[in-house]
């Protein structure tokens, strides 16, 4: 870490540090650092949040809500010397999600100039995959999917197989993910693929049909498989992450992660489990709707996992691509596959667990989609 002309180290360098060592789990040390940078500049917004994120993993409930309320004041204070701050609009955006300020997040959001960024390429790289794209008339793709459902396999799998930059085009954590419209007029204009866990909100469909991204792949999987995979998840990786801890309707309390995995299972059932049902819903009842504009096809990890082939078959005559522009036999990284089973809850759910996790999903959504007890 490099000081200052005075040979001190700036804000700036003490929050790349402490985010460095918050990453290796090194919270304590983490939060004296964040704290050094309160010390010389007062209520420094981004140390504030990455401080209620510790404290969240740290079982300080209380000082955790404290930090973030006040980190989303002081953006607010930013925002009204200099509407136009997108360093302070962004964050700002991202708090009031997470904090299920849904709405006081979607008007800022409207408004928010921010670029895409590319994934798993350098910016070179992206812009060359998208102007090949273009150059080949490839429409983008939206890939709408629940966590834990294997979308992200799915997702590099398409996008080697078609030459399309990768992208995310909404911000914040399932299952509060919002649709930024300066990325969805970027991609509406072809050549990409993007994968979000974005819900059926009347802001986010209103995005996709007046922004003109109206062809959606909506992947789901057997939410009580979704719900034991994401217990392991978040217990091995999503707690552990810098801004997911203060995503309090996915990542359970301290007591919960330091539990046994029948514990954590038992409030990922309860908790996380409706949440899935809740977001699924909202898609299938979209199919429903006669008004909407917006066409969805929904395909599913199972039938993912009988026949790839006529899998991505059914996405590409969905999209508009004819398949001579897919690579099937592309080479694409696999990631978070912990085992790809399809009905592993089945042994790993005691049977009180099966009968609560059967109860909390509605018999026609369960017959739409082929689950069965």
């Amino acid at each position: 870490m490099q000081a200052n002309p005075s040979g001190r180290a700036t804000p700036e360098q003490v929050i790349n540090l402490a985010r460095q060592r918050q990453a290796e789990g090194k919270l304590d040390e983490a939060r004296g650092l964040y704290e050094k940078v309160l010390q010389q500049i007062p209520y420094q917004p981004e140390s504030m949040t990455m401080l209620a994120s510790i404290a969240y993993q740290q079982d300080d409930e209380i000082q955790a809500e404290a930090y973030l309320d006040r980190a989303i004041q002081v953006y607010r204070q930013v925002l009204a010397q200099a509407p136009g701050n997108t360093a302070a609009r962004a964050p700002l955006c991202n708090l009031l999600l997470a904090r299920n300020r849904r709405d006081e997040a979607e008007a800022l959001i409207t408004d928010l100039n921010l670029q895409i960024n590319p994934v798993r390429a350098t910016p070179e790289q992206f812009m060359d995959r998208r102007r090949s794209g273009l150059e080949r008339g490839l429409p983008s793709v939206l890939i709408n999917t629940i966590p834990k459902s294997a979308s992200e396999s799915i997702w590099n799998k398409l996008a080697e197989g078609l030459g399309l930059a990768q992208c995310h085009i909404s911000m914040g954590l399932y299952p509060d993910c919002c649709l930024v419209p300066s990325r969805v007029d970027m991609a509406a204009q072809g050549g990409l693929v993007a994968k979000e866990h974005i819900p059926a909100t009347p802001y986010n469909l209103q995005v996709l049909a007046q922004r003109g991204l109206k062809r959606i792949i909506f992947h789901v999987r057997d939410p009580r498989q979704a719900t034991l995979s994401w217990a392991h998840f978040v217990h091995d990786d999503v707690a552990m992450r810098l801004m997911a801890p203060i995503w309090r309707k996915v990542v359970p309390p301290v007591r919960v992660l330091r539990g046994d995995l029948s514990g954590l299972i038992d409030w990922c059932i309860d908790s996380y489990l409706p949440q899935l049902v809740t977001f699924i819903q909202g898609w299938t009842e979209l199919r429903a709707d006669s008004d909407q504009d917006i066409k969805v096809l929904f395909l599913n990890f199972e039938a993912f996992l009988r026949d790839e082939t006529a899998y991505f078959d059914k996405l590409l005559a969905f999209a508009g691509i004819d398949p001579k522009h897919f690579l099937a036999d592309a080479q694409a990284e696999v990631v978070h596959m912990r085992k790809g089973l399809v009905d592993e809850w089945r042994e790993a759910f005691s049977k009180e667990q099966r009968a609560r996790a059967w109860k909390a999903i509605p018999e026609d959504l369960a017959e739409s989609f082929g689950w069965t007890a």
